[in-house]
This record gives structure tokens, C-alpha cells and sequence, in this order.
């Protein structure tokens, strides 16, 4: 009976143990999975020549179209070029879409000063590694199955 009860009295001394303890271990824990992430991997001169969605620039601090324009073809509308921004990592680089499914993609980002960067292939979307273009003119062409259109400088 001696030996029962002393079994039970530690049995409760531990659940209480247990249960003061499992908020701190849960606060613990969460703070443990929450990754302090930076929200792109370069900025600047940095991300020249860089891929915009492998750096996170493209989705970071609202990377957005600056300049627009329709790809046209015997009339219609075939898809579009964009020049996109981020204001993170201060640079340009264009995006071709095309509405009529796959096709033959081209893009290209051009900066005033003749430097430019390019891509091309087969799809639906392609889009150039970046071009440094905080303050400076960039415009962007793009091309679908040989038809083209060229944004203004933005």
C-alpha cells in the first residue's frame, strides 16, 4: 500500500511537471520552425544577370509590370511582353505571355546603355535574368512564333 502510494504521488508530480512545461516547450518549438528568411537573395548590381524567381526577386515587395505591350499577329492578339520591376533588388527584366498556348518565346530586356539580357524557348512564358536598372532606362521585347513588340523605356 506504502509503495502505491508513493507510485501515485510521483505519477502526479510528474504530470504537473508536464503540463507547467508544455507551453514552453510549444512556444519553443514554434519559434524553432519559423526560418528567419531574407526575402531575396541579392539586390542591386547584385542580382544582375540572376534569375528573378530563383533569387525570390520576383515575388518580393511587389515585383511589377512597369510597361506593357501587346505581341499582335495577321490582327489579333497572340500574348505580351512586360517590363517587370522590383524595388528590392532594383532591377528590370521582361517576361514574354503567350495567349495561344506553346509556342516559339522570345525576350529580351535592353537597358539604354546597349547592355541587355535574354532568353528564349519553348512554352507558354519565358522570361530574361535581370538587367541593374534602378534609375536607368530599360525596355523590354518579345517575340511569339516571330511576331514582335517592343515596350517603352521605363
Amino acid at each position: 500500500m506504502f509503495s502505491r502510494r508513493i507510485a501515485s504521488r510521483i505519477g502526479v508530480g510528474l504530470g504537473a511537471l508536464a503540463l507547467a512545461s508544455a507551453p514552453l516547450a510549444a512556444s519553443a518549438a514554434t519559434a524553432a520552425h519559423v526560418p528567419a528568411k531574407p526575402p531575396a537573395t541579392c539586390s542591386n548590381q547584385g542580382c544582375n544577370g540572376k534569375d528573378p524567381q530563383a533569387t525570390g526577386c520576383s515575388q518580393t515587395f511587389q515585383a511589377r509590370d512597369i510597361r506593357t505591350a501587346n505581341i499582335m499577329s495577321h490582327g489579333k492578339k497572340i500574348g505580351w511582353v512586360e517590363l517587370r520591376w522590383s524595388p528590392y533588388c532594383g532591377n528590370n527584366w521582361a517576361r514574354v505571355v503567350s495567349a495561344v498556348g506553346t509556342a516559339n518565346l522570345a525576350a529580351t530586356a535592353t537597358r539604354a546603355d546597349g547592355a541587355m539580357m535574354s532568353a528564349s524557348g519553348k512554352g507558354t512564358v519565358v522570361w530574361t535574368p535581370m538587367i541593374f536598372g534602378r534609375d536607368l532606362c530599360v525596355s523590354a521585347t518579345g517575340s511569339i512564333n516571330g511576331a514582335t513588340a517592343t515596350t517603352s523605356c521605363g
